[in-house]
């Protein structure tokens, strides 16, 4: 693996906190927080600090090797591969939430006469390509594809100013806390949790390594600012009972928006980032995902990547019928799988600290 630069990983780390916010974080809080749906956001966000800080812990362990190499140093070949297959698992299960989510909202906003298979099928084809090449080239694209979305949401929250009423985030704390916290919860386990995956990336593979936990929690804040900022505008620019109408609120909000004061009918040019954003993070998920097989050559690496392509699309035929179906998938299911990375951080992270314990201990001997 080729060395990638501190601020290539801040790009894949940044889609990997902000590519569930078109359609999926506003979607499962707004119905139980309503106008305090931006204090949910903040409260997820500094939950989310726990998980991040053990993933900084358990990249300072033997930097040279990625996660799935961590776990077996750790556990042995046996417990170390049942540990991997869990949480390539849980990852699988988060890119076909993914897919089935942006192609839905490419369908209802944009192809609503094709069939969401064959949009499905274009996106994974060019998610395998990538996956194919080495982790330096993702990350350098991911870097120039996340620079112009950084650049596109900047452009469009200045634009829309002028459209905002903050009249239209009050009363707060009107919502009952317990939903908040709940909600908070649920947050930080889809957004936060599933940071673990950057460590497919070992530490010792990325330049100026001094860099890498301050690039990590200034992406992390970053991360943080934006998706509450989506959350805010949103409320304030619709109002609450509007935002709880539409599928894609943040997507109704961008009609608001001229660009350099001039330019109407822009909404679709800035949707993109949402695009964008969900590609890096799949490709990456993907790319991470057939790094756990033990590979010996090269095309039986190829061949895993388009096996993992293929029964990618399977769910988005058979599994998810609708958009209804996959609402209630959401609001009920999707959390479980995910949830149980809060184990397999605990499991990692008591590990390293036994492994270093028994060293010193061996060491004073």
């Amino acid at each position: 693996m080729k060395k990638i630069s501190y601020l290539e990983l801040s790009a894949i780390f940044l889609s990997i906190i902000i590519s569930f916010n078109c359609g999926i974080n506003l979607y499962i809080i707004k119905s139980s927080c309503h106008l305090d749906s931006w204090i949910a956001i903040i409260i997820s966000y500094i939950i989310g600090l726990i998980p991040l800080t053990l993933t900084l812990y358990i990249a300072t362990y033997h930097e040279e090797l990625n996660l799935f190499e961590k776990n077996k140093h750790l556990f042995g070949d046996h417990l170390g591969t049942i540990i991997n297959t869990i949480i390539s698992s849980i990852f699988f299960i988060i890119a076909i939430t993914l897919l089935y989510n942006i192609i839905s909202f490419i369908g209802s906003e944009f192809l609503y006469r094709t069939p969401l298979t064959i949009s499905a099928i274009l996106l994974v084809t060019i998610i395998i390509y990538a996956c194919l090449k080495e982790i330096n080239v993702i990350t350098h694209i991911s870097f120039i594809l996340i620079s112009l979305c950084f650049i596109l949401f900047f452009l469009s929250n200045i634009s829309l100013i002028t459209e905002i009423k903050l009249d239209n985030l009050l009363p707060i704390f009107k919502t009952n806390p317990i939903n908040i916290y709940l909600s908070a919860i649920k947050l930080t386990i889809i957004n936060t949790l599933p940071i673990i995956a950057i460590l497919i990336i070992p530490k010792a593979k990325v330049t100026n390594i001094d860099k890498y936990n301050r690039a990590l929690i200034i992406t992390y804040i970053i991360g943080s600012l934006i998706s509450l900022t989506i959350t805010l505008s949103t409320i304030s620019t619709l109002g609450i009972y509007l935002t709880e109408v539409f599928k894609y609120p943040e997507y109704i909000v961008l009609k608001k928006i001229k660009l350099f004061g001039f330019l109407e009918r822009s909404e679709n040019i800035i949707a993109i980032k949402w695009i964008i954003e969900s590609y890096i993070y799949i490709t990456f998920l993907i790319y991470t995902i057939a790094k756990s097989f033990p590979i010996k050559k090269e095309r039986t690496y190829t061949y895993i990547n388009i096996f993992l392509g293929l029964i990618l699309i399977i769910p988005i035929k058979y599994l998810f019928k609708n958009t209804i179906v996959f609402s209630k998938y959401l609001n009920t299911y999707f959390i479980y799988p995910v949830s149980i990375l809060i184990i397999i951080y605990l499991i990692i992270c008591l590990g390293i600290y036994l492994k270093k314990r028994q060293i010193k201990k061996n060491n004073r001997v």
